[in-house]
């Protein structure tokens, strides 16, 4: 059986102020075991009273002597039961207000028209609006009108995103999906519904992806969230060269994808010909926008239409050509000068004949004094000095420059050193030049990734 905490037992047919057997005549004593507890329960049934006290000692409610300091607990619980409030909220009352006012439009004193809808609203619940709060308290005339009529200049908003800023007067709280945000963030930025647009913001920032970060850049360019267009600016750089995609190539524009190849936050896993590569991609989607190939296919796809309108360039290359030209202001960020070091990408850059020569010619004799100082300069290999406390020059040494082979975990000793002529610390002067040896053969005169 269940422990017996709380219930009276009786037996069945028995009334309720009989006696029990055994019992005097004033009331009745029982013991009941809860749980193993020998707590003693004693309760008094007097005539007349319905009353039923339970506590561990006798107590009678007819005798007010023996009363004892439970009363006073109890009091004071029921007390602060009274006193506590209880927060519940009422449901019923929004639903109501939005039910009853907003969609049903009882006691409606304005029609507000826009796009061909109309919608029977209130103006103490428009004033929340900055856009009517001005309307009506001001010595506009639509101030005494019952009927507003609203012209709609943003081409994102339509009559479901009015719905839902008008819809907002009347509830505490919108929801907002992320393939209707843009259209509701354009309606509230219209109406000046300041927490509409906040609310637009955060739901821009939780839902940034491939598929909505351009559209969600574009927008908060447009109705002033800088935060939301951090936002996504931040993920592209992230993304961009990681997570390409033929969509998003299309939707970035040339200002946006200016920001990127020229920010240094730009996140590439492997090396800048790689950026050169979406680049090229990235154009050809732009002047190609009704290609709908996949991501595999893009680049063979690219390389045949950019061959094929060579010879059409006369001389030029295509970012010299009108079609190209409006390209220029993103491919100038690129870093050629890691280009190039590279036999392969150097050879990939000219054969493509997108990137002017003039550019190539300056980052080829940059890299080719580069690899002169290194070559001829009086100071290239290894320089170790040593001085006094003073700081008197007490030797100098010099290794001058040295051609070597060196195998894998080859070591060679380049300069000899006598300990009782030198005083530490030592200062030492590095100065490499390195050919990789893969390559040497076939580039003896055009030493490949010089390092100054």
């Amino acid at each position: 059986m269940g422990s017996l905490s709380s219930r009276v037992l009786r037996q069945p047919g028995r009334a309720r102020g009989q006696q029990e057997p055994g019992s005097g005549a004033g009331g009745s004593a029982r013991r009941l075991e809860s749980g193993g507890d020998a707590a003693a329960h004693v309760f008094c049934y007097c005539p007349g009273s319905r009353k039923r006290k339970r506590s561990g000692e006798a107590f009678c409610s007819c005798h007010p002597d023996s009363e004892t300091d439970e009363d006073e607990e109890e009091g004071d619980e029921q007390q602060r039961l009274l006193n506590t409030p209880r927060r519940k909220k009422l449901k019923s009352t929004s639903k109501y207000i939005y039910q009853t006012l907003f969609l049903n439009g009882e006691n409606s004193d304005i029609k507000i028209c826009a796009l061909g809808e109309e919608w029977s609203l209130h103006k103490i619940y428009l004033c929340q609006s900055g856009y009517f709060s001005s309307m009506f308290s001001g010595s506009w005339k639509e101030s005494s009108m019952n009927i507003i009529e609203l012209e709609i200049p943003d081409q994102n908003i339509d009559i479901e995103a009015l719905q839902v800023a008008f819809g907002s007067l009347y509830r505490d709280d919108v929801l907002i999906k992320p393939s209707r945000v843009i259209a509701i963030l354009a309606a509230a930025s219209m109406l000046q519904l300041d927490g509409l647009i906040q609310q637009c913001g955060e739901t821009m920032k939780e839902t940034v992806n491939v598929k909505t970060v351009c559209g969600y850049y574009t927008s908060a360019g447009t109705y002033g969230l800088d935060s939301v267009k951090k936002k996504c600016l931040e993920w592209l750089l992230n993304n961009l060269m990681t997570h390409q995609n033929v969509e998003l190539f299309k939707e970035l524009s040339i200002n946006v994808m200016k920001q990127l190849i020229g920010s240094s936050n730009l996140f590439v896993m492997q090396v800048e010909m790689d950026v050169y590569t979406a680049l090229k991609k990235w154009m050809f989607l732009q002047l190609v926008p009704s290609w709908n190939g996949s991501l595999k296919q893009l680049l063979t796809e690219t390389d045949v239409w950019f061959s094929n309108r060579r010879k059409d360039f006369e001389g030029m290359t295509f970012l010299e050509t009108e079609q190209g030209k409006p390209f220029v202001s993103v491919f100038r960020h690129l870093r050629l000068q890691y280009i190039i070091s590279d036999l392969a990408s150097a050879r990939i850059i000219e054969q493509d004949s997108l990137v002017p020569s003039e550019w190539l010619s300056s980052v080829y004799k940059q890299q080719w004094f580069a690899m002169l100082r290194a070559e001829q300069d009086s100071e290239v290999g290894l320089r170790l000095a040593s001085f006094d406390s003073s700081g008197k020059l007490i030797c100098s040494r010099t290794t001058g420059y040295q051609i070597l082979t060196l195998e894998k975990d080859q070591e060679q000793v380049v300069m000899n050193l006598d300990s009782r002529l030198l005083i530490f610390p030592l200062y030492i002067c590095c100065n490499f030049l390195y050919i990789s040896p893969e390559k040497r053969t076939e580039n003896n005169h055009h030493p490949e990734n010089p390092e100054n």
